[in-house]
């Protein structure tokens, strides 16, 4: 199963380390959401917002059974389709799927025409 991992601009902007994956979406390979989250913990992802900005939120939100998805998805649509509101990572990835295997590949998913 997949878990997307969608970060919250806490503090007015967004945390990117393509060395580690990560970027606005960081999805993550896993029989479940504990193990999700704990893969994603050690890909630099953290829960419980230590450091984050009070009045933006949690920049990170741990996973949960209801997240999952049989392929590496974005609001539900799979990643190389799925439509995004706005590139705020510029020209970098706007996404990373960590698969179970230690693959990490990085996708620019089209940005929805209204």
């Amino acid at each position: 199963m997949f878990f997307t991992y969608n970060q919250n601009n806490s503090g007015g902007g967004f945390d990117f380390d393509e060395a580690r994956g990560i970027s606005q979406y960081v999805i993550v390979e896993a029989a479940d959401a504990d193990e999700a989250d704990d893969r994603a913990e050690r890909i630099g992802l953290y829960f419980g917002g230590a450091g984050d900005c009070a009045c933006c939120g949690d920049r990170w939100y741990a996973a949960s059974g209801w997240d999952a998805t049989n392929v590496p998805s974005i609001y539900g649509e799979p990643v190389e389709s799925a439509n995004i509101d706005t590139k705020w990572m510029g020209e970098n990835p706007d996404a990373f799927v960590h698969y179970a295997d230690g693959r990490v590949v990085a996708h620019h998913p089209p940005v929805k025409k209204f």
